[in-house]
């Protein structure tokens, strides 16, 4: 058996590159810019910029758990805790941040019915107009859902390699 010891900040820069390579093959297949031109509410492209913002965010909070003092030594012990409790207040923003990812897709699922019902819905209006304005409003609904959890986890996965660290009792 192989024992590999990763640090920290290098398990955060493979998943983001797994996370990246996926959009970009999302992308090739136009699923990215079909979001993006689907959402009436642009709430998906919020959720993808905050999940950029996020994630750097994270990877510096990686990074900086990699470089805690490993001394063992009485003072090292006290700077050591004192940067685990600053790390881990900076992290619960990330948490912060990932929780919330599934409530700005359901408010986006929320103004996606909206539009769905705003003006599509009149009797005197032919099918086809009342059919593509519930489709206009569907596709904002499902596609910020959509945004909401799939940005969500892998946010929620980088949080928790930082977390093990943290909580690591050997080095």
């Amino acid at each position: 058996m192989i024992n590999v010891n990763m640090n920290t900040f290098t398990k955060w820069f493979l998943l983001n590159a797994v996370v990246l390579t996926g959009v970009f093959f999302a992308e090739t297949k136009g699923a990215i810019s079909m979001i993006v031109k689907n959402d009436l509410s642009h709430i998906s492209i919020l959720i993808m910029a905050l999940y950029v913002i996020v994630s750097a965010f994270v990877g510096r909070l990686c990074y900086l758990s990699d470089k805690m003092s490993k001394e063992d030594t009485p003072e090292s012990r006290l700077k050591k805790k004192k940067e685990e409790e600053y790390l881990t207040k900076r992290a619960d923003l990330g948490w912060f941040a990932a929780e919330h990812f599934f409530s700005l897709g359901l408010l986006g699922t929320i103004v996606g019915l909206v539009f769905a019902t705003q003006g599509s819905l009149d009797s005197s209006l032919p099918t086809s107009e009342i059919v593509g304005g519930l489709k206009e409003g569907l596709n904002t609904a499902f596609y910020t859902t959509v945004c909401g959890i799939i940005f969500s986890l892998p946010l929620q996965i980088q949080l928790m390699i930082l977390k093990f660290k943290l909580e690591s009792k050997e080095e």
